[in-house]
């Protein structure tokens, strides 16, 4: 009987379990749609930007930027983009084995946003020189908090160059770390990132810029990056909320799992119980007889 009503209270206990990670997995569902919508939509204008961006720079001299010339500082600045949560499943571990394998200078200046990636930092004694939070809602002012932060340490030379390391939504299903590099800027990483090989059929023609190119210059750069960290962000919380509810569907089905197991073992002893009282029962019957 003491093995019974063990069982009883481990049954109720997946059940609650159950219970609790399908409402976590309904919930990340409803952000998740939310989220996947907002990542999705934004990426037409960060490509849109990056076209005009190789449309400009090779009509400017490519050293009449500070962002645009090479640093020779080797000291490196890193974005580094996590969630505030767990339940993600692999997302943040990811990010992380991905700092791990980089051939990132000793001296790194970290600038992280949400807690897991600031906890690794931290945890490793690296050097973290900003943290921000993660909130639910994604807003520019945040991209634009960072892209300051990253441009005034190269354009001082606190930092030679600087890279951005973020979960990319794919899909509902899979989730990939990118690193990509925020500056200097250059006209063939700005095509590797919008997969362009080669010389682009876009810089065929003439375009007229109002006003001139170098005026068009200050703007397009900082906009670039502010754009790209936002699109990062916006990933990032795709990413996120669809790790959690693959990650709590997952937990639901090994519950329920669980579950039918204990039940089954339950039953079973409670069959055995009374296939041994009845047993009794006859024995004393039979010997009284």
């Amino acid at each position: 009987m003491a093995n019974t009503r063990e069982l009883r209270r481990r049954i109720r206990s997946i059940k609650n379990t159950s219970q609790i990670t399908k409402a976590m997995q309904m919930v990340a569902a409803t952000k998740m749609r939310r989220a996947q919508n907002q990542a999705i939509s934004g990426r037409p204008y960060t490509l849109n930007l990056g076209q005009a961006l190789i449309r400009l720079l090779p009509k400017i001299n490519v050293e009449s930027h500070p962002l645009l010339s090479p640093k020779d500082v080797k000291t490196a600045g890193v974005i580094l983009l996590s969630t505030d949560k767990g339940l993600v499943g692999a997302l943040n571990t990811n990010l992380t084995r991905t700092i791990l394998a980089s051939n990132l200078p000793a001296d790194t200046i970290f600038y992280t946003l949400g807690r897991k990636g600031r906890s690794f930092i931290a945890r490793t004694g690296k050097n973290l020189k900003a943290d921000f939070e993660n909130p639910e809602k994604v807003t520019f002012r945040q991209a634009k908090q960072l892209s300051k932060l990253i441009v005034e340490a190269f354009i001082s030379g606190e930092i030679g160059e600087a890279f951005l390391i973020y979960p990319e939504f794919i899909s509902t299903l899979r989730q990939q770390t990118k690193m990509i590099k925020l500056l200097p800027i250059s006209l063939e990483e700005v095509l590797a990132t919008l997969g362009v090989e080669g010389k682009p059929e876009i810089q065929k023609g003439e375009f007229l810029f109002e006003p001139d190119p170098d005026t068009l210059l200050e703007f397009i750069l900082i906009h670039h990056i502010e754009t790209r960290i936002y699109q990062a962000l916006l990933e990032t919380k795709a990413s996120e909320h669809s790790a959690r509810m693959i990650a709590m569907q997952n937990a639901t089905d090994n519950a329920l799992e669980i579950l039918d197991d204990l039940k089954l073992s339950f039953n079973q002893g409670r069959q055995a119980a009374i296939t041994k009282e009845i047993l009794e029962i006859s024995t004393a019957q039979v010997a009284m007889g």
